[in-house]
């Protein structure tokens, strides 16, 4: 008898009260208390810590644990047994037990290599239920039927015969190897931004280079792997550098413009920039954009070839520091040195505010019609962080201060002489 027919044939009543049904019953009971007293020792060693790396480990295991126990002693227990009597029951459960390990470390995978996003629920989900379709087929002796009858399916594509299932191995696999290379890609890239000797820029390319070639030679190896001929990769390299050349100019060009930025360092992550009408921090620099977050927290995507292209004023290029002015108007009576040295006592008193190096200045600008022109100019060295809040603080000193000294900031205002009657004749 088949041990994937058991679902089909063996079922019954009988069987289920049989000897033989309870001595295996029984062996899974037996596994499950090991389970249950084994698990919190095993969750216990392991490393409690929060770095990457050792996280994702623990965090895998602890996923994976009590299945893989439970398997490891049904099947010491079904070899053992299967000298006195028949244990087609433990052989499914085995089964089970091994598709349930495959799935939670498939999900897992793809919990820990993609992005957080509201779909991924939804994802883990759909492959789920896909993986469990494809288990129970098997156990219930159909899924051999129905890869025959889709090995009978074919359709030609040009020279070339491709069945339905050689289409469906063909997902499968680049699916497997994408999720194999995504895997392998997350692990080098955690590795890599460790490195301090190489410039985070140098880091980034060099691990968007890997993770290219890790896609393609994933690619290559599923084709390679289900036996498909790979010459025609040959023709449709051909048909898609032609389709670049001709219809792809912009994506290309963004692109190259990625890869240049970043090794010729022109823009670095946390560079603070000025792009048209946009001032923020370079929050990340993809293949084919750049990420600019402005300081009211709204993502500018702008494309790589537009950094090249046009003029962008890099405020941090050589140096993290960064100018911010206030103007203020005092009146024509008011002291003007006395409401410059409350200005500055005002800026020093902010711990963003760089004291030394330069150190803050008041200039006298102008002499305007309602008043004098004042502007404090003061530098900091975290810009990332914002302005506003900082402006709005100092401007509340100096307000204290100038009330305080009766200080008057002016409003606008108008002198007008008015002409007697007489006076125009």
């Amino acid at each position: 008898m088949n041990k994937f027919d058991l679902f089909k044939n063996n079922l019954d009543l009988d069987y289920l009260l049989s000897l033989t049904a309870f001595m295996q019953i029984g062996v899974l009971i037996v596994a499950a208390a090991f389970v249950f007293l084994s698990h919190t020792w095993i969750i216990g060693k392991l490393p409690k810590t929060s770095k990457g790396n050792w996280q994702a480990l623990a965090e895998g295991i602890s996923k994976i644990v009590n299945p893989v126990i439970f398997l490891a002693v049904v099947w010491i227990s079904s070899y053992i047994l299967n000298f006195y009597q028949s244990v087609n029951l433990l052989h499914v459960i085995q089964i089970l037990l091994a598709a349930l390990i495959t799935i939670r470390l498939v999900i897992y995978l793809v919990k820990y290599i993609l992005e957080p996003n509201p779909l991924l629920a939804t994802y883990q989900n759909g492959l789920s239920s896909i993986l469990w379709v494809i288990v129970a087929l098997h156990l219930f002796g159909f899924l051999d039927p129905i890869s025959s009858s889709l090995q009978s399916v074919t359709f030609s594509f040009g020279d070339k015969e491709f069945s339905i299932l050689l289409v469906l191995q063909l997902i499968a696999g680049i699916f497997l190897s994408i999720i194999s290379a995504m895997t392998l890609s997350r692990f080098i890239e955690n590795r890599l931004m460790k490195i301090t000797q190489i410039g985070l820029s140098g880091r980034v390319m060099i691990n968007k280079i890997v993770r290219i070639a890790l896609y393609v030679v994933a690619i290559v190896v599923a084709l390679d792997t289900i036996g498909l001929d790979l010459t025609f990769l040959s023709v449709f390299g051909g048909a898609f550098g032609v389709g670049l050349a001709f219809g792809m100019q912009k994506i290309a060009s963004n692109y190259v413009s990625g890869f240049t930025i970043l090794l010729d360092k022109s823009l670095q992550i946390g560079d603070i920039l000025t792009i048209g009408d946009h001032y923020g921090i370079v929050h990340s620099i993809k293949s084919r954009y750049t990420v600019l977050r402005k300081l009211d927290g709204v993502e500018v995507i702008i494309p790589n070839e537009t950094l090249i292209a046009e003029n962008i004023i890099n405020h941090t290029s050589s140096d993290r520091k960064v100018r911010v002015w206030i103007d203020i108007q005092i009146g024509y009576n008011s002291s003007v040195d006395l409401a410059m040295e409350i200005m500055l006592k005002s800026c020093n008193k902010q711990e963003r505010v760089i004291k030394e190096d330069p150190e803050p200045t008041v200039y006298l600008m102008n002499f305007g019609e309602s008043g004098i022109d004042l502007k404090l100019v003061f530098f900091i060295q975290d810009a990332e962080e914002g302005t506003y809040s900082l402006k709005s603080d100092i401007n509340k000193e100096i307000w204290r201060e100038f009330q305080a000294k009766d200080i008057e900031i002016p409003f606008p205002q108008r002198v007008i002489h008015v002409n007697r009657a007489d006076d125009i004749r």
